[in-house]
């Protein structure tokens, strides 16, 4: 069972004071039509969300476009940042384990040709002390402006894939069975 936190040395410890102020930014920019420019957060940065093994053996150019770039921005001060804020308050360490994916690179490792990796709007996660099905309840418990939230079976790579669009969010689950395809769940 994880750790409950005090509210009231909650609300007074300045990490969780920015997980707020960028809650509170995440939700004006959910009810905007375009993407509004956002600073990367200061616990995310731009190599992990472009990081590709791939890309590096294969000689692959991973560098995201100006609005790629902008989504990016806006995924991580949405969703990536107050997420490791909570989970490393509890005590583990969320990894991305992939973000963005130039078109190329996404070709390269069969990636869906709708993939929001290729937009800048996706990441893949996974957090020590979690299995992706409790990854993803703790994104939905925490109110995250989530678009689409799949979370994979062990045999499947066991992650969370979560995509996130400043125009506003599906809110949509889905399971990603070992048998294969997706199963929409609610949580």
């Amino acid at each position: 069972m994880r750790g409950r936190v005090n509210a009231a040395s909650f609300l007074v410890d300045p990490l969780t004071l920015a997980l707020l102020a960028g809650s509170v930014i995440a939700l004006y920019l959910a009810g905007r039509s375009t993407v509004q420019p956002v600073d990367m957060p200061d616990n995310v940065t731009i190599d992990e969300l472009t990081r590709s093994a791939t890309a590096s053996r294969e000689g692959i150019d991973n560098t995201p476009t100006s609005s790629a770039r902008a989504n990016l921005d806006a995924l991580a001060a949405a969703i990536v940042s107050p997420l490791r804020r909570a989970i490393e308050a509890e005590g583990e360490e969320l990894r991305i384990t992939s973000g963005y994916r130039s078109p190329e690179l996404n070709t390269k490792i069969g990636g869906s040709s709708r993939s929001q990796h290729v937009t800048g709007q996706a990441v893949d996660i996974t957090a020590t002390g979690y299995d992706a099905e409790e990854l993803a309840k703790r994104i939905d418990g925490l109110g995250l402006p989530y678009d689409q939230l799949i979370y994979y079976a062990p045999s499947r790579g066991g992650h969370v894939h979560v995509s996130h669009r400043a125009s506003g969010g599906r809110r949509m689950v889905l399971y990603a069975p070992s048998s294969g395809g997706y199963e929409r769940r609610s949580i």
